[in-house]
């Protein structure tokens, strides 16, 4: 498949939780976002889906390209990073694993799990191990 800048036609963004204290000693959830970036959706077969991944794996799961960035490698091992996506997809979404491209100019390909999905938890530790592997 090709890359382009022109397949990176949606608006994202990338967010860190972190908490704020009330005067009154209660503490409150933050969503604070770290920057906006654009992407596209990667399309796979249903051949390479099956072969890549198990049918439980896929629910509430969404693939995504973008440019290179660091932080969404950090992101894939700390789970108070999330990615908001528009329309269709308009969740909160953690990154389950990533494909990095370190070259000049290189694209990410992105697995995000939707937050509090059935799958969120089960298979974490299965994500993680498969992504160091492919290193």
């Amino acid at each position: 498949m090709k890359m382009t800048l022109s397949r990176l036609r949606y608006k994202a963004s990338l967010n860190k939780l972190g908490y704020e204290e009330l005067s009154n000693g209660n503490t409150i959830d933050t969503n604070e976002k770290l920057f906006d970036f654009y992407f596209g959706y990667y399309k796979q077969s249903l051949s390479q889906s099956i072969s890549s991944n198990a049918f439980d794996y896929l629910k509430d799961k969404v693939t995504i390209i973008t440019r290179h960035d660091d932080r969404f490698v950090t992101a894939m091992s700390d789970t108070s990073y999330t990615i908001t996506l528009p329309s269709p997809n308009a969740n909160t979404y953690n990154v389950a694993s990533i494909n990095p491209d370190y070259e000049l100019n290189g694209y990410d390909t992105i697995v995000l799990s939707l937050v509090g999905g059935s799958s969120d938890t089960t298979n974490n530790s299965t994500t993680n191990t498969d992504t160091k592997s492919n290193g």
